[in-house]
Parts: structure tokens; C-alpha cells; sequence
């Protein structure tokens, strides 16, 4: 985070909370920054990377499987097909089901010594200095010896904590506007901001908001694989899931909803919409407090004014403010992706890494199929609220090809037809200022940008979010598929926006708001060992999952 990208005009009052945050999160990062409190890790004032539920009723979940299936059926019947294979759509929900589902999308992967080691916990998505601000809750319909509830994830123990018992189907599809009666669960991710604005201020929520569609676009994987369907929910009652959860703001805010179904072999079950309005006012009334979950620790996020206004502004009070962008967007044509994949979800998520600290790639010749196959899969159309049923994500895909084998040098943009060739281009035309990434031995840097101007006028200042959300699924699929060439994806923000957008030739009112830079994983002084297997808590020589005191 080190470009320095003085503001082209000064901030104008009568602009909201999200229209400010735009510019200056794009524009003015540097200074936003610098206005932070500028915390550093390792340090006796570092936030704690898991949160504390006390003496909460606890459920221990199975082993994770050590497979999931092919990287095709992941990405849903527009990449599934002959030889994808995959299990059968899940018939109804299982601990072993939430197992899988909750390790592989926002468990803890791996741990890092070495003489350079500042960053113990890695999971399965990239994460900003590895501060994993994504909180994970779930709401199930009952399963095995887990009573139906509102649970929190806690991936320190592979375990569900009990926040709330009982049936919350019908609230929870209220407060999301839609009708979610044949759901085998509901994913709520949250985010905790001062887990990542100790260190990065008011930016902070920029870098959540990017993390928080990174773990949606993973669980939406993680769930294909395992023969169920996600639909990704940017649009819902903020009050009553806060409630709902126990979620105390603005430490702590909902950030996406993921409704979960038994998988289809068509093109799956659409959003259906609830005709009937809801309010916060209403459902909020009807949610006792949570008993038991112990208060957060006390930060400085209120200090924080952009963070916490943005975050405010982009609350929802009645499901009759929902929206869509107001045009369908092409789909990917259903070959593209190719080999790209033909890997094993599991273990591609277990090989996904972010490089080295210093991100210097060895040289290696890397075919243009592998970087198409795997930018087209990414692009793949999945179950969204913010868009018309069928429709790609609102995200454009450009690719800087520095040494593709079959690619002339130079920028592309992705289109329906492949890559198009926009001519060469230098590093300072594209403003790319991350002294940690060695852009002359990558292979590729792929930009990933969105319409802006679209979203605010149908999202209000909800559209900020939506659109990072919607780019991060496609950042985290790229990143996951570009694994099966034996690649490692770098996301960084350390780009000049105005200058990426002019070299993209972005339509006015679009955005870049991912830069991912492709390589060949180098040699790295630290040492990162994977978590074990977690075992089963038994008691009396019973192997039942039963909840026990907290850890």
C-alpha cells in the first residue's frame, strides 16, 4: 500500500458517505492510511484474530474431508460436464456437511514460522496481512445432534457455538426478502473492522469489503463441490441479523448472506423474491437479546469517521429498497475455463498461497490457455441478488501479459470471445506502485473493475460493497484456479486508479478495484505447515457430538 495517488479535486459536502468513500478510497488511500492509527503487527496492542464466545454451548464438527470434488462442478452446470464428477446434490444438511463447507471456506490452513514469520494464521483466501477480519455464522434447520440455531463458527476449534436455539427460517428469509423454506443453511459473514484498521484506519473497510466477497466467492465454491447451491445476498435488514447474531456495531457489522440448497443438474434454483415488504423495525422487535456472548474488546474503531459513516449509510431498513443492476450482463461462453478446471477443489484451495512477502516469481513460461482458461472460469455467472438470474457478475476482466507463452506482450481485455489486444504497455503507464511485487518476472497481472456509477444510483451507498463483493467471488476463483498451472496469485492494491482506468480504457463510471499479479511461486524463507486434521471431541467413549463447555 505504498502508491501515492494525490486526490484530483477536493471532496464536495453535498456528496454521501459512499460516493466520498469511493473517490477517496481509490484516489486518496495513501492518506486515508496515514490518518490511521497505524498499529503494527506483532505487537503487544495486535488485535486478536479469533473472537471469544465464553462459556457459549459448543459443538464440535467431524474431521473435513480430505477431497471435495472437481474444480469444474464448483462453478456450477455452466463449467460442470462429462468427467467433472462431484457427489450427489446434498439431500439435507449434515454435520459433516457444515464440516467441509466451514473448514475449507474459512478455516485455518496453515501456520508460519521462520526468522520472517509476522503472519501465523493463513486461510484459505487471501487476507491483508493475514488479519482475517471475516467472521462466519450459520443458521441451520437442525442436523444430526445439533439442534436447529444461529451458530457461530469458530475455526481456532473447528467447532459451532451456540448463540441461539430454535427455527429462524422464516425470519431470516424475511429479513432477506426472499423465500428460502427449502435451505439447508445460511451462511452470514460479518466483518471486524479493527482487526484490520489497527493498522490501515479508515481504508480498513475497503480491505474488508474486499476480503468479505473473497470468503462468499470461496463458500460458493466450497458449496458446489460439496453438491449444493449458494445465492449470494448483498441485500438484506441489517438490524435483524445484527440482533440475530449478537453482532455489536460499528465494531462488528453483517457484510453478505449466503442461502444454501440441495444442488440441480439445470442451471439451478433462482432467488425468489418475497412479494411481501419487510422492515427492520418490525423483525427487530420480535428478537430478544443474545444471552451469554461476552462484549467485544474496546477499540478505536469509532474514532474512525469515514469507516463507521460509510458503513452507516449503507444500512437497509425495508426489503422494498432491494434492487438490481439495470441490465443482464453477458455470461462467459461455457467452454472458456478449459483446463483450467480440471483440478481437485481441496487440494487446490490447500496449494492456493499469495507468494513469498516479497512477491518475486521464478521464470517460468506459462501457456496463454492456462491464463485464459482460468480469468474465463472466473467470470462464470452464479446466483447473485445484485444482478438478473443468468447473468455474469458486473465485473471486466483485463490481462497485462508480461511473459505468456503464445501472447504477444502487452494489455488484453477479456470479452465473450477470448482476449483482445490493446496494444503495449509500460509499468508507469499503469501507475503500479508495490515495491514487494517484482512485476518483470510475473507472468501476468490481471485487473478486475466495475460499474460504479450503475451501482450507486441502484445501491445507494450499499453499492460500494456490492461491487467489491461481486469482484472479490471472481478474485477468489482466479485465485484458486490459477493453482492447476502451478501459480501463485498476489492481490494488491498499490495502483494508481486513474492511471489503470486510462490504460484499461474503462467507459466513464467504472472502476479497477482488484489488481492480481500471476507467477511461479519462488523460494521463501518461511516455513508454513499445514493444520492437522482436527479430531472429534468424545466423551464416555462416545464418538456423539454433544455440546461441551468452551475450550
Amino acid at each position: 500500500m505504498t502508491a501515492i495517488e494525490r486526490p484530483t479535486r477536493p471532496t464536495r459536502p453535498t456528496e454521501s458517505p459512499g460516493a466520498r468513500y469511493w473517490h477517496r478510497s481509490l484516489h486518496d488511500y495513501a492518506a486515508m492510511i496515514r490518518q490511521g492509527p497505524g498499529g503494527r503487527e506483532g505487537r503487544p496492542a495486535d488485535p486478536e484474530r479469533f473472537t471469544r464466545f465464553g462459556d457459549l454451548p459448543r459443538y464440535p464438527l467431524p474431521p473435513p474431508p480430505r477431497a471435495l470434488g472437481a474444480l469444474g462442478r464448483c462453478l456450477g452446470p455452466w463449467h460442470a460436464g462429462p468427467g467433472t464428477g462431484g457427489p450427489p446434490p446434498v439431500p439435507a444438511p449434515s454435520a459433516a456437511f457444515y464440516s467441509a463447507l466451514l473448514h475449507y471456506s474459512c478455516g485455518v490452513f496453515r501456520t508460519e514460522f521462520g526468522p520472517t514469520a509476522r503472519w501465523p494464521y493463513h486461510r484459505a483466501v487471501p487476507s491483508a496481512r493475514c488479519f482475517a477480519p471475516v467472521e462466519t455464522y450459520l443458521w441451520t434447520p437442525g442436523h444430526d445432534e445439533v439442534p436447529a440455531g444461529v451458530y457461530a463458527y469458530d475455526p481456532a476449534h473447528h467447532t459451532l457455538v451456540l448463540l441461539r436455539a430454535g427455527d429462524f427460517g422464516a425470519l431470516l428469509g424475511a429479513a432477506l426478502g426472499a423465500d428460502i423454506a427449502d435451505a439447508v443453511g445460511v451462511l452470514l459473514l460479518s466483518t471486524v473492522f479493527w482487526r484490520t484498521a489497527f493498522r490501515y484506519g479508515a481504508y480498513a473497510y475497503r480491505l474488508c469489503a474486499q476480503e468479505s466477497g473473497l470468503v462468499a466467492g470461496n463458500a460458493l465454491m466450497v458449496a458446489g463441490a460439496l453438491g449444493a447451491q449458494g445465492h449470494l445476498h448483498h441485500q438484506f435488514l441489517d438490524g435483524p441479523l445484527e440482533r440475530l447474531t449478537g453482532v455489536a456495531r460499528p465494531d462488528e457489522s453483517i457484510a453478505a448472506v449466503l442461502a444454501l440448497y440441495p444442488g440441480r443438474e439445470d442451471d439451478g434454483r433462482p432467488i425468489l423474491r418475497s412479494p411481501a415488504p419487510h422492515t427492520e423495525a418490525a423483525l427487530s422487535a420480535a428478537i430478544g437479546p443474545v444471552t451469554g456472548r461476552p462484549a467485544p474488546p474496546v477499540t478505536a474503531v469509532r474514532s474512525l469517521g469515514d469507516l463507521v459513516a460509510v458503513d452507516t449509510a449503507a444500512r437497509l431498513t425495508g426489503t422494498a429498497a432491494f434492487a438490481r443492476l439495470p441490465h443482464a450482463v453477458s455470461p462467459v461462453p461455457r467452454a472458456a475455463g478449459g483446463a483450467a478446471v480440471a483440478g481437485e477443489l481441496a487440494d487446490c484451495l490447500r496449494r492456493r498461497t499469495s507468494g513469498a512477502p516479497v512477491f518475486h516469481p521464478e521464470r517460468r513460461p506459462v501457456p496463454l490457455d492456462a491464463v485464459l482458461g482460468a480469468v474465463g472460469a472466473a467470470l462464470a455467472p452464479f446466483v447473485s441478488d445484485a444482478v438478473p438470474d443468468g447473468s455474469a457478475p458486473p465485473v471486466r476482466a483485463h490481462v497485462w501479459a508480461v511473459d505468456v507463452t503464445g501472447a504477444e506482450d502487452g494489455l488484453y481485455e477479456m470479452t465473450e470471445h477470448g482476449l483482445r489486444h490493446l496494444g503495449s504497455v509500460r509499468i508507469a503507464d499503469l501507475g503500479l506502485a508495490a515495491p514487494n511485487i517484482h512485476y518483470r518476472t510475473v507472468n501476468a497481472v490481471v485487473f478486475l473493475s466495475v460499474p460504479r456509477e450503475q451501482a450507486q444510483a441502484a445501491f445507494g451507498d450499499r453499492g460500494f460493497r456490492v461491487l467489491h463483493h461481486e469482484a472479490g467471488v471472481v478474485a477468489q476463483r482466479l485465485c484458486v484456479l490459477s493453482t492447476v498451472a502451478g501459480l501463485a496469485a498476489r492481490v494488491h492494491n498499490g495502483y494508481t486508479a486513474r492511471a489503470v482506468a486510462d490504460a484499461l480504457r474503462l467507459p466513464p463510471g467504472h472502476e479497477p478495484v482488484f489488481q492480481i499479479a500471476l507467477g511461479t511461486p519462488g523460494a521463501d524463507e518461511r516455513y508454513l505447515m499445514p493444520v492437522p486434521e482436527h479430531l472429534p471431541q468424545t466423551h464416555g467413549g462416545s464418538s456423539a457430538r454433544k455440546a461441551v463447555p468452551a475450550a
